[in-house]
């Protein structure tokens, strides 16, 4: 398990405690001897992640569409760069590089790569750890949205073993370093005792 995608913010307009937040995680992915296979681009969050991994010794791998290296925003000191036509192809190229996939803070553009991932290895198309780094509970409403889901039979209750929230950074590489798989081969059969408490 050596590239580790992640998912966060690519704005420049964040309160330090998220860049300083960022450079934590950055550096124990480096020490840990992992990848980092990003957005590629050259603000926010993902400038940060990419500048720590590589000063760690750690690789950084950017997929970035045509439009946004077109703009400059292409980080030039990543190991390697993939451009790509546009932010579908980005993902998949993401997707298909990583083993696991972590989301830290970020917007929607985080949001939707986190949400594809869960749902990709819910119907068994990947089936790496998927991490979601709560930091300062930054995720809280989104994980009691996923709460909705669950009570109202909209999802399986055993979705939750999909992700797995760590409200730190030692706790992300713990769990990638002990993930066993465990998907649900039977996703497409639904059944009302599958929702039973």
């Amino acid at each position: 398990m050596k590239n580790v995608a992640v998912f966060c913010s690519s704005s420049n307009a964040l309160e330090n405690r998220f860049y300083n937040f960022a450079e934590v995680f950055a550096r124990q992915l480096a020490i840990e001897g992992y990848n980092l296979v990003y957005g590629g681009a050259n603000v926010g969050m993902m400038k940060r992640i990419a500048d720590t991994v590589r000063e760690g010794g750690g690789k950084v791998i950017g997929v970035i569409p045509e439009e946004f290296a077109r703009r400059g925003l292409t980080e030039q000191k990543a190991d390697e760069i993939i451009v790509v036509p546009d932010m579908h192809e980005r993902k998949k190229k993401i997707i298909e590089l990583s083993h696991a996939f972590v989301a830290l803070p970020g917007g929607f553009g985080t949001l939707d790569e986190l949400l594809e991932v869960i749902v990709l290895k819910q119907l068994s198309f990947i089936s790496g750890p998927i991490v979601v780094l709560n930091f300062d509970g930054f995720f809280d409403h989104v994980l009691e949205q996923f709460e909705v889901f669950y009570d109202n039979n909209f999802a399986k209750p055993q979705l939750r073993d999909m992700y797995f929230v760590a409200s730190c950074v030692d706790e992300v590489f713990d769990y990638i370093r002990s993930y066993q798989p465990n998907l649900d081969k039977d996703w497409h059969k639904v059944n009302k005792e599958d929702f039973e408490k």
